[in-house]
Parts: structure tokens; sequence; C-alpha cells
């Protein structure tokens, strides 16, 4: 890594990605148990935090340290989805 900004943009996307997985998560469960209002809600901020993530990627001229924050984001993510998820919907 380059730079300060390079650690701080690898980082943005960490934060975002165990946001998204975690919701891609809890949207799978809630579709599957039809739960209409977590099935809306998880949508709604699932894609708004998709444009915010490629609009991020897109503008980047090195995507090492961007990679990076993606995919250990999703990674803890959703061990952090499949928790809140229990404690949503139960076991």
């Amino acid at each position: 890594m380059k730079t300060w900004k390079d650690v701080k943009d690898m980082g943005i996307l960490f934060l975002a990605q165990i946001i998204n997985y975690g919701l891609l998560v809890i949207n799978y469960r809630s579709v599957a148990q039809a739960n209409y209002f977590w099935s809306g809600l998880s949508d709604f901020v699932l894609a708004s935090f998709s444009f915010f993530i490629i609009k991020k990627i897109a503008k980047s001229e090195d995507s090492w340290h961007l990679w990076l924050g993606y995919a250990l984001g999703g990674l803890v993510g959703s061990l952090i989805g499949i928790w809140i998820s229990l404690q949503i919907h139960g076991q």
C-alpha cells in the first residue's frame, strides 16, 4: 500500500462489505421465511451499498488494496450476518 489514502479506502470497503454481506445473509433468510419487512429493508440497503462499492472501485486506479478490504469484509460480514439473522428469526 502506498499511502494513508489506500489504507483508508481499504478500511471503508472492509466496513461496507461487513454491512453488505451481513445484510445479504439476513436478506436470504428473510426471503426464505417470507418476511416482507426485513426482505424489503435489506434489499434497499443492499442495493445502496452495492452502488457505493461499485462507484468506489470504478474510480480507483490501484485495486489491490480495495480487493483486500472487499474480500475480508465479505468474510467477516457473512459470519456476523449469520449471527444477526439468528437473533432476528430464531433458530
